[in-house]
């Protein structure tokens, strides 16, 4: 017993450790977003509402699992159809993603009791209950920003990546929800966790897998040459897409025209600068996406949109000058009021003083 009570005590020990420095960290991801990105005002949404599209999260993963096998995925898919009706391949997407959602829902439930203040959340005003949300915040934009570093996995990471900003996404919503006190339960919770999900603006999440998506072409094509030759590498490319093949010629007649021998290039600095690269771009579009999951789970979940958008809308500097400026425009209103009443009453003296010569 006593082997088991200082393990657990261990066990929170790390827990708390690594939560308390997934705050600090979330936190300053968060400064420097609110620093180079726009205000934003969230929406919230109307759980439980039957017409709403579809997440990007699962086209995103289709495609990253399409982008992976590569040529094969679509022989599969062929040959599928002709097997398999659409309608089951249908209900097997939909299952695979509610055991994603399930699984996003344990990690919060085993995750959110080990914080002191949510065994006391029912006493919580509305001021504290918005602290806990704000530091679980934290700890998700921090979880989604490290997922990046799977941009050193090249294409497999471009799927592991999108798995991984979908599960912390969905922990995101269960465990908001939990704290404003409106779990999302059952098959019903996860339908409003997808749908919560549909209504945030993930659109740059195509960006961001289009552009991973190219640096881990790019560096295939790059392992290839270093044992071919990069000059036969671009040949082979062009053949297999048509789509590149004008490039790649563009390419070749370039460099045969200012005389550089593609296949004698050195290529490994490249090679090693691709992958921080995909790191790099991976851990930025995380934090940003993540910030619209967190800002729309917030202004769904919280009592009051102002308690919801505060770290977003606030700018008091801004209010400052403003509120300065304009005490200052009524001061020197105000002065100009006693300027023209001093004004009157010496003219008003002066009529009386020729009054009196008269």
């Amino acid at each position: 017993m006593a082997k088991r009570s200082t393990l657990s005590k261990g066990i929170n020990t790390v827990g708390s450790f690594t939560r308390n420095n997934l705050e600090r960290m979330g936190a300053m991801i968060d400064s420097m977003n609110a620093k180079t990105g726009k205000p934003r005002q969230y929406k919230a949404v109307n759980l439980g509402d039957e017409d709403y599209q579809q997440d990007l999260f699962r086209e995103q993963t289709l495609k990253a699992t399409q982008q992976l096998l590569g040529p094969r995925f679509a022989t599969y898919g062929k040959y599928a159809k002709k097997v398999v009706p659409n309608s089951f391949f249908q209900s097997t997407v939909d299952g695979a993603f509610a055991q994603l959602a399930n699984l996003a829902s344990n990690w919060s439930q085993i995750d959110l009791p080990d914080e002191h203040r949510f065994a006391n959340i029912a006493n919580l005003d509305d001021a504290e209950r918005y602290a806990l949300a704000t530091d679980i915040a934290n700890q998700n934009r921090a979880l989604a920003t490290i997922g990046g570093l799977t941009g050193l996995a090249g294409l497999p990471g471009l799927l592991a990546d999108t798995l991984w900003l979908l599960l912390v996404s969905l922990r995101t919503v269960y465990q908001l929800g939990a704290v404003y006190n409106k779990p999302l339960t059952g098959k019903q919770g996860v339908k409003m966790a997808y749908e919560l999900l549909a209504n945030a603006d993930l659109s740059k999440m195509q960006e961001k897998q289009a552009l991973l998506a190219g640096i881990g072409i790019g560096k295939s094509l790059l392992d290839n040459a270093q044992s071919s030759g990069l000059h036969n590498e671009l040949k082979n490319l062009g053949l297999k897409n048509k789509n590149v093949n004008f490039y790649a010629e563009q390419v070749d007649s370039i460099a045969s025209q200012v005389g550089i021998d593609l296949d004698q290039i050195n290529l490994s600095w490249i090679r090693r600068f691709l992958p921080a690269t995909a790191v790099i771009i991976g851990m930025r579009y995380n934090s940003q996406l993540i910030d619209e999951v967190i800002g729309v789970a917030q202004a769904t979940f919280a009592p009051e949109a102002k308690l919801a958008n505060r770290v977003i809308t606030d700018d008091s500097g801004s209010e400052a000058k403003v509120n300065k400026t304009a005490d200052n425009d009524k001061q020197k209103d105000a002065e100009k009021e006693s300027g023209k009443d001093t004004d009157n009453n010496k003219d008003t003296a002066e009529e009386r003083v020729r009054q009196g010569y008269r």
